[in-house]
């Protein structure tokens, strides 16, 4: 009998890299006894959950996900592992969420069942959600979407108390069958988070003999300070790639090499860290049986950063001079 790893995200950990890799190597991964199954159209799996989430139809599968659903657990009296994977399986609101009672007893015919969830630092999981929403949409203004997240503990629908994130999880799966990746020491590891997720589901093969895709790095976020902005002059319209290619250009100037940028002032830096570290405590407590030692990594800042009170009046001049340059 084979067995399966659920691999659920969550967002902005290297999820969109890992399914495009995986699926570019379908071939590969299956010699070493590693399934990927192809379902659709999409790299991911996200289509699986569309039984419970709107999803984009972009991700519809054939004959819809109960069939689907059917598919995968024909592969269970197979060997080897059987590897899904869709960050949408993560997503806390709106409501209803995934049913993860009846998504466990669909996977009842697999050997063993692994759900696998990298959890990534909530400073700067905060900021690149942002980043993530500002691509599709017109985000809130930062001040606000900042505060929503902080009183609701979410952000664009997405867990930011992972406490709260694995107690839904263990509606419906045993805490052994829940393992948890530090999205941090994952990237820093060997293979990075491609590694990290192969030698989660048992295979042996290096991340180095997987053809890269995008050079490994998909869904890149842009420059956050730029892209703030960007969405600043753009309101009430999406930004355009152009605007924040000027944007990012204009900030340049700015910056001396090696300096990093941050839509986060230095208050709001604070304030987020100070909220965050006894939720974190917290889930690390409930972690210790099962995980002794895990943590949630907050990654050492830059040693030069740009914070956005750091934006000085030249820069929205020189912005406006290549608006006007633009036009004319």
């Amino acid at each position: 009998m084979a067995r399966l790893v659920l691999h659920i995200g969550t967002h902005k950990t290297a999820t969109t890299t890992l399914q495009d890799t995986f699926a570019a190597n379908r071939a590969l991964l299956a010699r070493e006894g590693l399934i990927y199954p192809k379902l659709g159209g999409a790299t991911g799996h996200h289509g699986l959950v569309m039984e419970w989430l709107a999803l984009p139809p972009v991700y519809a599968l054939p004959g819809g996900p109960a069939a689907a659903w059917g598919r995968i657990a024909a592969l269970a009296r197979g060997t080897g592992v059987v590897f899904l994977s869709s960050e949408e399986f993560s997503r806390g609101q709106p409501l209803p969420r995934v049913d993860f009672r009846a998504l466990r007893q669909r996977l009842a015919a697999f050997e063993g069942v692994t759900v696998l969830c990298a959890l990534r630092d909530q400073l700067s999981y905060l900021q690149s959600i942002y980043l993530e929403v500002s691509k599709k949409q017109v985000p809130q203004p930062w001040s606000v979407f900042l505060a929503e997240a902080l009183t609701t503990g979410y952000a664009a629908g997405l867990f930011l108390d992972f406490a709260a994130l694995d107690g839904f999880l263990r509606t419906a799966f045993a805490p052994d069958e829940i393992r948890y990746l530090d999205f941090a020491t994952a990237r820093a590891g060997p293979g990075g988070i491609l590694g990290a997720a192969l030698q989660a589901a048992g295979c042996d093969l290096p991340a180095a003999a997987l053809r890269q895709v995008e050079d490994g790095a998909a869904n890149v976020s842009p420059d956050p300070l730029a892209a703030w902005a960007a969405n600043q002059i753009a309101a009430p319209y999406p930004a355009s790639e152009a605007l924040l290619a000027l944007t990012t250009e204009a900030l340049r100037e700015d910056l001396d090499p090696g300096v990093r940028t941050t839509i986060y002032t230095r208050a709001e830096e604070v304030r987020l860290l100070q909220h965050v570290a006894p939720l974190n405590a917290r889930f690390a407590e409930n972690l210790s049986a099962r995980q002794p030692g895990f943590r949630i990594s907050m990654a050492p800042p830059p040693p030069r950063r740009m914070f956005r009170e750091d934006v000085q009046p030249g820069f929205w001049l020189r912005v406006a001079r290549r608006l006007h340059a633009d036009a004319a």
